[in-house]
């Protein structure tokens, strides 16, 4: 799986309300990976919890 997709699918399953466990377990990535992808993700949205991203990226129409 490269970057890119990865990158993509650790937000649509945190949307999903899953886990970093059982996100990474699905990904077969670490979950410090998809730690990592979320801060990254955070601070692009100028966020910093999940339920403000996801809030964010819905009125951005990213998801």
């Amino acid at each position: 799986m490269s970057w890119v997709t990865t990158t993509v699918a650790v937000p649509k399953r945190r949307v999903a309300c899953t886990s970093r466990s059982t996100t990474s377990k699905a990904l077969f990535i670490s979950e410090a990976t998809v730690k990592t992808h979320l801060v990254h993700i955070y601070d692009k949205l100028g966020v910093d919890n999940r339920t403000r991203a996801v809030d964010r990226a819905r009125a951005r129409r990213i998801i």
